[in-house]
Order: structure tokens, then sequence, then C-alpha cells
């Protein structure tokens, strides 16, 4: 019984630390992000090598604990000699890929809304992860689950629509101002950037200089269709939501598919990472206003307190999805995120001056109880076939 008790307290220990530790760093990263932002709400950094840094590190820390494991001979390393070993290694590149491309879509998402606006639409990712496990791991959801995510589903587009005005307002007051202080901001000298760039360097599409703070350049062809336009930063929400799911689950599945939960979680860990440092790398490699950015003005450039420290938050908190992946489930992070979700609209009301409106309070609350209806359904259902089963 003593070591049933033990066992217990211990779990219970693991299963607190990890979704404390998880919704620490979650809650971190977004205000970072935010903080990291300049007064006009872009990125004086190239988002990408925050990324690629934050993959970097973990690839670091892992590959030493993965030699580590090694040497002890708990584990060996497998050295790709045919094509099924290269397959199997290049599994990890599926999840490697959505989370580059997750990671890369958050910036502009919190750029976009509030904080608290942002972990609010993004509790779209259970409807996406139900939808996803249905689709591919064919669980079957209940009546009550069906209907909870409905709910959810009309009170996020309800917040969304609210975001959406409140975001359209702020922009009006900001280029209301910019228009009455055009006068003294014109007699100013404006600050210069120092970096290596030539007169004759500019960017071919929109003629500003390779230095310039507008460094997340959307594609042109985005900007004519008006109505995806007014919403684009939903769709942004959306897309994020369904690659966030997809990585999540595909990631558990090789975590733990045949000998996966015997493997160290060292040595998972780095064939994943190693793929994520090859993606960032290959974006700032290929995609020629990244390359020209870096190769000019420096990979730090446009860096302040905040962005180097959003690297080691990103860093730690991607190990502890890995963590939670391995030893718990996708359900586990999906409630993990639901408690900060509380966290940070809490922390943006005393911190960044959030002011939520009357439609917020009513709304909010409606997301929360669908959220809840939705993880306590499948109990309550299970209990009444029972009592059918019984009478």
């Amino acid at each position: 019984m003593a070591v049933e008790e033990v066992t217990r307290r211990w779990a219970l220990f693991t299963t607190t630390s990890l979704a404390t530790i998880f919704i620490t760093f979650g809650g971190l990263r977004l205000l970072l992000i935010k903080c990291s932002a300049n007064k006009d709400g872009k990125f004086d950094y190239l988002p990408v090598t925050v990324n690629l840094c934050a993959e970097m590190i973990k690839l670091l820390v892992c590959s030493i604990m993965a030699v580590n494991v090694v040497r002890k001979g708990s584990e060996q390393l497998t050295i790709c000699v045919s094509w099924q070993d290269v397959l199997r290694l290049f599994k990890w590149s599926v999840p490697g890929l959505l989370y580059f491309l997750d990671n890369l879509i958050t910036f502009y998402v919190v750029a976009s809304f509030e904080p608290a606006m942002v972990v609010l639409l993004n509790n779209f990712a259970i409807i996406s992860t139900a939808v996803l496990f249905r689709l591919i791991l064919k669980r079957k959801l209940g009546k009550l689950q069906w209907a909870s995510l409905v709910i959810l589903f009309l009170a996020i587009m309800c917040l969304s629509r609210q975001a959406n005005v409140t975001h359209s307002s702020s922009d009006a007051k900001l280029m209301h101002h910019n228009k009455q202080g055009q006068n003294n901001e014109s007699q100013q000298s404006s600050p210069t950037i120092k970096c290596n760039v030539q007169p004759g360097d500019y960017c071919s599409s929109d003629g500003l200089p390779i230095c310039s703070t507008k460094i997340i350049q959307l594609p042109s062809w985005r900007y004519k269709l008006s109505l995806l336009g007014q919403y684009e930063g939903h769709c942004w929400v959306l897309l994020q939501c369904f690659l966030s799911s997809m990585a999540n689950i595909y990631n558990e599945k090789i975590f733990k598919e045949g000998h996966g939960m015997e493997d160290s979680i060292y040595i998972q860990n780095t064939k994943l990472y190693l793929f994520g440092v090859f993606f960032n790398l290959s974006s700032i490699v290929f995609i020629d206003k990244y390359w020209e950015r870096v190769t000019k003005c420096g990979l730090f450039h446009g860096y302040n307190k905040f962005s180097c420290l959003l690297i080691f938050v990103n860093a730690f908190m991607g190990l502890t999805v890995a963590l939670i992946l391995k030893f718990r489930d996708n359900m586990f992070h999906v409630l993990s995120a639901q408690i900060l979700t509380v966290v940070v609209i809490t922390l943006s009301v005393l911190l960044m001056g959030f002011k939520p409106s009357l439609e917020f309070f009513l709304q909010a609350p409606i997301v929360l109880l669908a959220i809840y209806i939705y993880n306590n359904s499948k109990d309550t259902e299970t209990q009444s076939k029972d009592n059918l089963l019984v009478t």
C-alpha cells in the first residue's frame, strides 16, 4: 500500500509540475512576443532567427543528453545503413516542418491581436484536434461532445468578430495619431540603422530598405482578396490551430508507436530538432529578403531584451511539450492550455492594460463552459449507458 501511495503521489507531482511549467512558459512566450514588437506592432528582428536559435538550443541540450545515454549503454546509436533506416529518420521531418510553420505564424497572430484574444481564439485547436482525432485516429465523439464543439465554434466566431472590431478601432486611432504628429516627426531626425547597407540596396516589392522594420512581408496576392484581407489575422489563427494539432498528434504517434516508449526521448528529440534547425535555416537561405537581411544586417539585428529572453522561453517550452506528448498525451496538453487561457487573460488585464468589453465578459465564459462540457461529457455518457444496462 505504501508503494502504491508513493507512486500515486509521484505521478501527481510530475503531472502538476509539467502543467505548471507549460503554463508558465506558454504565458511568457505570448507576452514576450508582444513586448518585443515595436510601437507599430511590427518586429525589428527576423522572427525566424528567434525560432532558429531556439531549435539550436533544444538540439544542443538533447544531443548532449543523447550522447550521455548512449555512453552509459542504455541505448544503442542507430546508423542509417539502409533505405528503411533513412525513412525512419525522415518521418521526424513531418512534425519538424509543421512546428516550423506553427512557430513562425505565431508571431503574426500575436502581432494581430492582444494576448488575451490570442489564447481565446487558439481554443479552436480543440475543434481541430477533435476533427483530426476522428479522421486520423478514428476516435468517436459523443453527442454532447459534438454539441459542445458547435457551441465553442460559435463563441469563438463571436469573439473573433469582437477582436476584429477592437483591432480595427485601435488601428484607426493609430493612423489618426500618426497624421496629427506627422509635422512634428518630420522635423526630427529619424534613427539610423547601423548595418552594412548600400544606397542602392532596396527591396524590389515595396521600395523599403532591407533593414526596415517592416520585415514580415506577406505575399502581395493576398492583399488583392478584399474579403480575406479584413479577416486576415483570423485566417492565420485557423491555420495555426490545424498545424499545431497535426504536429502534436503526429508527434505523439511516432513518440509512442512500436517500441517508441522504450526509446530514449533525448534521441527522439535530437532527430526532431535536427529537422527543426534544417527548416528554419533553409528559410533564411532560400528566401531572398531573409538572406539579404541576415548578410547585410546580421543575424541578431533588431534584437532587444525581450526577443533575447524569448529564445530561451521558446526552447524550454518546446522541451516541455515533448515531455507532455511522450509521457502524457494531447488531451493533457489541451487541458493545460485552458488554464493558460485564464492566466494570460489575467496577466493582460494587470500588466498590459487590456480592457475587456462587455461582450468579452459575456462570451469568454461561454468558451470555457463549452470546453468544460466537452471534457466531462464522455464520462457522463458512459455513466448513462451503465445505468441503462443496470436497469
